[in-house]
């Protein structure tokens, strides 16, 4: 223990340094969300913790927080600074697109479009490397790739239908005829929401699981399309089709063949994404970073998804406890995907990028140097 407890062997290794980080950054979300009732957690909370995202992301993964005049201030300083710059940009994003898209009104229309952004942006920086944004100066390249995603989602979101509430009760095949949400004798037929080809609950559904595929792919260290010497764009568009295609297959099967109903089956791809990201964001792929070849990849995947479904009834006995008797359909997976993505995915990116797990220290060399 020489040196503190922070600065303790266990603080420099993991998994003892990934067990901590878990367990402080869990009890924030418990904390924060016990804040709420499920309208304010699932609405405006959610909504303005995902807005922050794609400005998260630009801060840790694309500018590696060297593009804001904070080099030579230390920690925990320079990361607050950072989380204020997230935080601001985030807010007026939040409060421009509600004005914007939906009437001065939050409503599933202007979620689904920020959840797609989200997506979006996903595939552009692990797919395509942030191409082509990565050939601008880095303050055009964050702010443009942000304001792209949001605009190539609001074209996809063109497709889903929000007519209706497909699935009133939660249950596939619906045992009850679908329900009016934006049409005239809904609830929000005041409001505009596009009437595409694809119910909505199936749109978003796919396209979630489409994103697990991509996680996937990046927990193998994009195997096997590393193996290929293609240059960007084709990279990311091979990716990026695979994708698409194994997402097609993953939603087939769990919805025709498993009768899993769409927004339950999204909520079980959430808390795959969950789990890539626990290993990816906390663990920094140990253990499979140890081993030889590409074993350590899939061990680290069937980790994953072992601590994603781990994860995932934690946080609906947590929601469950909390929220009580208005943990129904829907919203009481909109509570859980909130907590799971929305708030501890957000902590994650900016402990680890922005406050560089601080006060914790570096990893040890025989942990940041994987084997060849």
């Amino acid at each position: 223990m020489k040196g503190g407890f922070l600065s303790a062997d266990w603080a420099k290794r993991h998994p003892g340094r990934g067990i901590f980080v878990l367990i402080v950054t869990f009890i924030m979300a418990f904390i924060i969300t016990s804040s709420f009732d499920i309208e304010m957690y699932t609405g405006f909370f959610g909504y303005l913790a995902m807005s922050c995202v794609g400005m998260l992301v630009v801060l840790g993964a694309m500018w590696k927080g060297r593009s804001l005049p904070v080099d030579n201030i230390p920690q925990p300083l320079s990361g607050m600074l950072m989380g204020i710059f997230a935080f601001i940009w985030g807010t007026l994003l939040c409060y421009g697109l509600i004005n914007f898209i939906g009437g001065g009104a939050l409503h599933p229309f202007v979620a689904l479009h920020t959840i797609m952004s989200i997506v979006t942006m996903f595939f552009i920086f692990l797919a395509f490397n942030f191409w082509p944004f990565n050939k601008l100066s880095p303050p055009a390249a964050g702010f443009t790739y942000i304001i792209t995603a949001y605009t190539i989602a609001f074209c996809l979101i063109q497709l889903f239908d929000f007519s209706l509430v497909s699935y009133p009760l939660g249950v596939y095949p619906s045992p009850i005829d679908p329900v009016p949400l934006y049409v005239a004798g809904g609830p929000l037929e005041i409001f505009f929401a596009p009437t595409g080809p694809f119910p909505w609950e199936h749109g978003i559904t796919y396209t979630l699981c489409s994103l697990v595929f991509l996680w996937v792919f990046a927990i193998l260290g994009m195997w096997p399309f590393s193996n290929f010497k293609l240059e960007q764009p084709v990279f990311g568009a091979a990716v990026t089709a695979s994708c698409l295609i194994l997402g097609y297959i993953a939603f087939n099967v769990g919805v025709y063949q498993l009768h899993i109903e769409p927004l339950h089956l999204m909520s079980y791809a959430i808390g795959a994404i969950f789990g890539m990201l626990i290993t990816l964001t906390i663990f920094q792929t140990w253990p499979g970073r140890t081993m030889k070849g590409l074993a350590g990849g899939f061990f680290n995947l069937a980790l994953s998804l072992v601590m994603g479904a781990v994860g995932y009834i934690i946080v609906q006995a947590f929601c469950m406890w909390h929220f009580g008797e208005t943990m129904v359909y829907p919203d009481g997976l909109n509570a859980i995907n909130t907590m799971m993505l929305g708030l501890l995915f957000p902590i994650w990116a900016a402990y680890g990028d922005l406050f560089e797990f601080w006060p914790l220290p570096p990893l040890a060399p025989s942990d940041e140097e994987p084997v060849e």
